[in-house]
């Protein structure tokens, strides 16, 4: 049985959460991807993803799949944490609405350099 308030659950979740609008800003991140990244909520929440991410070419790609509808499962990413460059894969699909989209729903996690490597050339020769 599931007793744990939802709202907790995913706030204090061991794998970074975080939603992001149509128009790209970033609507709430939970306190994993805050720390992994090394934000201040007001340093992240709020602003557009592509202060973040690095390559611009995947963004793109990322945000074309996702206006599509069309969910991401382990796709490399590099961001500007604070302190330091993080790279993570993140698997994200979109909440719609009667066709709209509201939000993403994006899970990330922290992997290495060689492994975002790996898999960004799998993204790249598709």
């Amino acid at each position: 049985m599931f007793e744990e308030d939802s709202t907790q659950f995913i706030q204090q979740s061991s794998i970074g959460i975080h939603a992001v609008s149509p128009e790209g800003v970033i609507k709430y991140a939970n306190q994993c991807e805050l720390d992994t990244l090394g934000y201040e909520e007001d340093e992240y929440v709020g602003h557009h993803v592509s202060e973040f991410q690095l390559n611009e070419v995947c963004l793109a790609d990322m945000m074309a799949k996702l206006g599509r509808f069309e969910p991401l499962q382990s796709y490399p990413s590099m961001v500007k944490g604070k302190y330091e460059i993080k790279y993570i894969l993140y698997n994200s699909n979109v909440y719609e609405r009667d066709g709209e989209f509201i939000h993403t729903r994006c899970f990330g996690t922290e992997v290495t350099k060689e492994v975002y490597e790996i898999m960004l050339k799998r993204v790249l020769d598709r």
